[in-house]
Parts: structure tokens; sequence; C-alpha cells
């Protein structure tokens, strides 16, 4: 009897260890794939809409002259079709050689605004381009800015600066699947939401999880959250911004089809066992 049910019970046992390992591979590389994708995907939606209004501001700048640019007529006038081409756009605003905002357009009264001193400033003048963090400024609405800057000869230069409101941004976002209760969300190099998040709060809030290391293309980590529960966190860094895309989902849930197959499982193979005992000693007492 013991003979006959280690040859049977044996290659039952180790094909089921097999294949519970297995599968559960698969079926973790399967969450892993899916969520890289989904941060590839989603990183690219962002940049381009970032990128797409730079390259509007970039247009402008170059097919208008700094005169023209400060004919408060005509910069109205460019503000109304960025709205009705783009929408999100807020105000357009000047700024001349030596730091002053010349022209502005928009629902404030920042004519005459002082911007020589402002770090935005500077890296706009540096770098050509700029574009800031999630803020809420002297509007105490959370916007973002994008910058340009355009040589005038002379080794002069002006700016234009656009602020933009983060609805757009934020339905980017909020229009994702993300499966295991997830959570899809940007924060900024200091952990900053820079729109809302299921999990982490609201925007211009700290997140509780740690900042991600830099990397120039997408990366996925386990982490665990507050509360102790296991975490599946895919990030990407967006160029040329001070952006992080983070999707963060609860590996618990997405394992819980597995579970229901673990169990179901354990359960076939217990089943199996039992029968093969009772036929074994059926048989062999029938004998």
């Amino acid at each position: 009897v013991i003979l006959t049910a280690g040859v049977a019970l044996v290659p039952l046992d180790s094909i089921t260890v097999i294949d519970y390992k297995v599968t559960q591979d698969a079926i973790e590389s399967e969450i892993l794939f899916r969520t890289s994708r989904l941060v590839s995907n989603t990183w690219r939606n962002i940049s381009f809409f970032l990128m797409e209004r730079k390259a509007a501001l970039d247009f402008i700048i170059r097919d208008n002259s700094f005169e023209a640019l400060n004919e408060p007529q005509r910069l109205a006038a460019i503000l109304k079709n960025l709205k009705g081409g783009f929408g999100g756009f807020v105000d357009l605003g000047v700024i001349d050689p030596l730091g002053y905002q010349r022209t502005y357009v928009g629902p404030y009264k920042l004519e005459g605004v002082d911007y020589s001193t402002q770090e935005w400033y500077k890296e706009v003048q540096e770098q050509g381009k700029y574009v800031s963090d999630v803020f809420s400024g002297f509007r105490h609405v959370p916007h973002l800015v994008i910058a340009v800057k355009h040589e005038i000869g002379n080794g002069f230069s002006f700016v234009l600066r656009a602020t933009l409101d983060t609805d757009r941004f934020n339905e980017l976002l909020s229009e994702l699947e993300v499966s295991g209760m997830g959570d899809a969300f940007v924060i900024n190099r200091a952990g900053t939401l820079q729109t809302p998040s299921r999990s982490q709060g609201k925007v211009l809030e700290k997140v509780s999880l740690p900042i991600p290391e830099d990397s120039s293309y997408t990366r996925i980590l386990e982490g665990k959250s507050s509360t102790g529960s296991p975490l599946v966190i895919g990030y990407a860094y967006i160029p040329h911004t001070p952006f992080i895309l983070m999707i963060v989902k609860d590996k618990a849930e997405l394992m819980r089809a597995w579970y229901k197959t673990q169990r179901e499982l354990v359960g076939f193979l217990a089943a199996s066992i039992v029968s093969i005992l009772l036929v074994i000693l059926g048989v062999a007492t029938y004998l």
C-alpha cells in the first residue's frame, strides 16, 4: 500500500507544486508588465500634452515681434485662439529683457510685475524653456506655468509666459482605468502632489511614499503602504519637467483571483490524495 501510494502521490504532488510556482510567477510577471506598459503610455501622453503647449508658445514668440506681442489686443486674440485650439490656457504675459511683465492679458492685474529675481525666470534664461511645478501663487488656485525665451538681438531676449489651469492636466490621469484599486498621480521631485490622488491626498500635499530614484526609463518596484499592505509601484520621470508619474496598485487585490485559484488547487490536490489512498486501500484489501 505504501509503495503504490508513493508511486501515485509523489508525481502528483511534484506536478502540483511546480504548477503552483509557475502560475504564481506568470501572474506576477503579467502584473508587472501591464503596470509598466500603463506607465509608459501615460507618461508619453503627459509629455506630449506639455510639449504641444510649449511648441505653440514657441511658434507664437517666433511668429510675432516683441512690439506686436506688446499690443494688448493682439495678445488677447492669441490667448483666445489658444483657449479655443488647446484649452486650459488662463493668461499670457510678455516679459521684457529686464524681467518686467510689460503686457498681460488674463483675469488678474499682473502688469509691471518684476520677475527678474524669480528662480523660474533665471531658469528660462538659461534653458530657453521652462515648465513649473503646480503651485497656488497669487491666484490661490493650483496652476502651472510654461515660459519660452526668444532672442531679439544685441544679447537681449524677451519671454512669453503662459499660465495653465490643472483641469486638463488632471483629466489625463482621471480617465485612466487602473486595476487593483490602483491610483495614478503626478508628484514633483520634492514629493508634493501635482494632481489629486485617491490614496495620497489632495493637490500640494506630501505623499507618504518615498520619492523614487531618478531614472531615464520606466521602472517597476514593490513596496508597502503606510498600513503595511504590499504595493506594486510603477514610475517614470517626465523629461524636461519637474514631474514624476506614479501608478500604485494594491498587490493583494491584483492577486485576489490567484488566491481563489490557489484554494481550488489545494482543494483539488487534497481530494485527489484522499481518492487515491481510498482506491489503493480498497484494491489492496480486495486482493
